[in-house]
């Protein structure tokens, strides 16, 4: 099963996205909350959003407390305009202790779209965060 999952990390990695989803929907029997976010992954990179947002709750239903899946629901849920619902997935997957460049960014790039500038500051005190984001952000950051 171990084998399965890694090939069809590397068949995700190469695009080969529906040889990738044959072998999770093997997989998806298991129940096995890593395959369900990786099959959420390949739908997000396919543009199936909706897809990819069921797919992580089935993760985050199997095992409530995997950050990751929290977080890439929030990415997927950013990319629908639902920054209110991304901004609570992101600090839950903080709160199991996810802690990466990947999230501060994301949560300021929401803090920003939410008009939050006390909580988008509060990120952008990294000065590495705060090039990213300045990469997203139309006419400069005012906060």
């Amino acid at each position: 099963m171990e084998f399965l999952l890694k090939e069809a990390v590397r068949l995700t990695e190469n695009g080969e996205y529906e040889k990738a989803l044959e072998i999770y929907n093997e997989l998806a029997r298991y129940e096995i909350p890593e395959v369900f976010n990786n099959m959420g992954n390949v739908f997000r990179r396919q543009g199936m959003l909706g897809r990819a947002i069921e797919m992580y709750k089935k993760a985050i239903q199997l095992s409530p407390n995997f950050p990751l899946a929290y977080f890439n629901l929030a990415c997927a849920l950013m990319e629908v305009d639902r920054y209110n619902e991304a901004v609570m997935f992101f600090e839950k997957a903080e709160k199991l202790g996810l802690k990466s460049f990947d999230l501060d960014v994301q949560l300021a790039l929401c803090y920003i779209a939410l008009g939050n500038k006390k909580k988008a500051k509060e990120r952008l005190m990294d000065e590495r965060v705060k090039a990213e984001v300045e990469k997203y952000v139309e006419g400069g950051l005012e906060l």
